[in-house]
Parts: structure tokens; sequence; C-alpha cells
């Protein structure tokens, strides 16, 4: 019986390092609202692709806005168009979580200038569209 557990544990283990990070990442977090940390970086992704009608705007931080402590929040408007689900939201080109709604909070951001582009997703996890909008604020 020994054996068994112990092959039952090494096939999931390969299956387990067969999942990209980032696929494993956003099916754990499917149809949550909460980000999380990843190391995917914006040069990760393949080029941008059509948006076909989607757009998003960054509603708050507000451009130059200081805002104190690591929890930055967050608000957006969302136009899906044909293929587009969330956004995938990037701090100084690293990829911090993914909203499905129009609002969330950015969580673990260090003090300094930052950079905050978000970019509509389909539902794939992968595919981002050429509907991003950028915003530059400040922590302390």
């Amino acid at each position: 019986m020994k054996h068994v557990g112990l092959a039952a544990y090494i096939v999931l283990g390969l299956m387990a390092a067969s999942v990209t990070p980032a696929h494993a990442q956003h099916d754990h977090m499917k149809g949550m609202d909460m980000p999380a940390k990843q190391t995917d970086t914006a040069s990760a992704h393949s080029a941008l692709k059509p948006a076909q009608g989607a757009r998003v705007q960054i509603v708050s931080p507000k451009a130059g806005q200081v805002i104190k402590g690591d929890s930055v929040p967050l608000e957006f408007k969302l136009t899906k168009g044909k293929i587009g689900e969330h956004v995938h939201a990037y701090v100084d080109g690293e990829m911090v979580g993914m909203f499905q709604s129009g609002k969330g909070t950015l969580n673990g951001i260090k003090p300094g200038q930052h950079t905050l582009e978000l970019r509509v997703t389909t539902g794939d996890h992968n595919t981002e569209l050429n509907a991003t909008d950028k915003v530059s604020f400040m922590t302390k």
C-alpha cells in the first residue's frame, strides 16, 4: 500500500510541474476578484491581440495620487467587447493580480513611485488584448 501512495504522490508532483505558474494561479483564482502576487512580467506575454470592442479605464488610483500604506484601492471601468473577460493588473511591469469586477485592492505595494497598467484579458487567461490603461501613483 505504501507504493501506491508514493506513486500517486509522484504522479501528482509531475502533473503540477507540467502546469505553468500563471495558469495554475489563474485556475486557482478563477471567479475571484482577489489579486495574488505572480512573477509573470509583461514580456512573458505574447503581443497584444486586437481589442474587438474591449476597453478599460482606471478610475483610481488617480494620476499622481499619493497613497499611505501598502494597500492601493483599485477601481476601473471595463467594457468586455467580443472576447474580453477580466483584467490583469501590472505594477511596474510585474503582474500582481486579476480582477473581474470594477473594484479591488492591490496589496503589498512597496513605498515609492509606481506605474499601474490594466490589460483586458480573455477567458483563457493568456490572451491579452490591445485594451489597456496606465496610471502613475506613489505609495508612502
